[in-house]
């Protein structure tokens, strides 16, 4: 012990006389490094008029955890619906399906004529005929059908005979009306008729003969004069009845 306090003492003295002899040199060497290292702290600061970064820029870790909760509390907007387009509407397409032809009415079936001849005088109440007998421009509401005197003329159709007399201008007449209101007139008939009024006739029963009673139409050949009546309007006979046509 005794040895180290003399030892220990022996170093202070030393160290004394180093620095009383070198103590100029060290005081210096301390000051050259205070300067050094002052001009690398002052090389080291930023330079003013730069923007100090701000500590809070820093990227901050997360864990996942805190990612999950943070993408938890996120709300998530939902995406907008799209509106549908609207539709476009079709062009009507035109419409080719043929129109029915109208249906045509079918024939009207002819009654067999009341005697067998062509006609010699037409229908015409609404234009004018000449007539040779008067010699003079007229109407003429019925046909007459060309057949020899006392030929046996025959109803046209069933029917009840509604009136039998001497008619001044067209001789011996017969009126037959039938169930469905259809009058028919035979005249230039010989005097005498087989028939009375009220009796009922079928369609082709003998109602008489031709005559030559009929003073308006005697210029002309022998002949009978048929009319028809529809609602008390004169007809064209020839629609209802089949005359042989002329040659």
């Amino acid at each position: 012990m005794q040895k180290f306090r003399q030892a220990f003492t022996a170093f202070k003295g030393k160290a004394a006389a180093f620095f009383r002899a070198r103590g100029y040199y060290i005081a210096l060497t301390a000051c050259i490094l205070v300067l050094c290292v002052a001009a690398v702290v002052a090389f080291s600061a930023p330079q003013g008029g730069e923007d100090t970064p701000n500590p809070t820029d820093a990227p901050v870790a997360y864990s996942n955890d805190e990612r999950l909760n943070e993408a938890a509390r996120t709300p998530v907007l939902p995406l907008p619906t799209p509106s549908p387009s609207p539709s476009p509407t079709p062009s009507p397409i035109p419409d080719f399906t043929q129109a029915p032809r109208p249906t045509k009415a079918p024939a009207r079936t002819k009654a067999s004529p009341p005697v067998s001849g062509e006609i010699i005088w037409g229908f015409a109440v609404d234009s004018l005929l000449y007539s040779r007998t008067l010699n003079q421009w007229m109407t003429h509401a019925g046909v007459d059908v060309a057949a020899p005197k006392g030929t046996e003329v025959h109803a046209v159709f069933a029917g009840t005979v509604e009136a039998v007399y001497e008619d001044d201008a067209l001789g011996v007449t017969i009126e037959v009306k039938s169930k469905d209101g259809m009058l028919a007139v035979y005249a230039n008939l010989a005097k005498e008729p087989p028939v009375r009024e009220g009796a009922r006739l079928n369609a082709g029963d003998p109602i008489g003969t031709i005559g030559d009673t009929a003073i308006s139409e005697c210029g002309d050949k022998s002949h009978l004069h048929f009319e028809l009546y529809l609602d008390g309007k004169a007809v064209d006979p020839a629609e209802y009845v089949l005359f042989e046509k002329a040659e």
